[in-house]
C-alpha cells in the first residue's frame, strides 16, 4: 500500500510540475531562424537566451567571427523566419559596420554600400503564459 501512494504522490507531483512551468515552449534552447537573402541562406549563430534556463553568449562581431561571412547583392532583401509555433511577439533587428550602429523594425534591405554588416536579431516570446527571449547573429559581405 505504501509503494501504490508513494507512486502515485510520484506521479502527482510530476504533472504539477509539468502544468506549472509557465511556459509551453519545446525543445531545450531556443530555435534558430531561417535568413534568406535572395536565394542565399545565411548561416545564424545563436547568442544569449532564456528558454527553460538562461544562458550568455559573447555579442556581435564576437559570435560569429568563426563563420564565413556569406556574398550578397547590394539592395536585396532580408527575409527572417522562425519555423516555430508561437512566433516571437516582437523582434527587433541590429545592423552593425564597425563605426556604425543602426536599428530596425521594419522590413530590412541589404545595404547599397559595399563592405561587411553585422546584423544581431533579439526575439521575445510575450504571451500569457510564455516568456522568453532570445538573440541571433549573423555575418555578410556587400559586393
Amino acid at each position: 500500500m505504501n509503494k501504490i501512494m508513494l507512486l502515485f504522490l510520484m506521479i502527482s507531483i510530476l504533472l504539477i510540475t509539468a502544468s506549472c512551468s509557465g511556459n509551453n515552449l519545446e525543445g531545450t534552447k531556443p530555435p534558430i531562424p531561417v535568413v534568406a537573402i535572395e536565394s542565399v541562406k545565411i548561416p545564424v549563430v545563436r547568442g544569449g537566451y532564456c528558454w527553460f534556463e538562461c544562458a550568455d553568449a559573447p555579442g556581435i562581431p564576437e559570435s560569429v567571427e568563426r563563420k564565413e561571412p556569406k556574398v550578397v547583392a547590394k539592395n536585396a532583401g532580408i527575409n527572417i523566419t522562425f519555423n516555430y509555433e508561437p512566433k516571437p511577439s516582437n523582434i527587433q533587428i541590429t545592423r552593425m559596420k564597425i563605426g556604425e550602429e543602426e536599428l530596425y523594425n521594419q522590413s530590412l534591405t541589404v545595404p547599397s554600400e559595399q563592405g561587411v554588416y553585422y546584423y544581431e536579431i533579439n526575439a521575445r516570446w510575450n504571451y500569457d503564459d510564455l516568456n522568453a527571449d532570445s538573440s541571433y547573429a549573423f555575418v555578410i559581405v556587400v559586393k
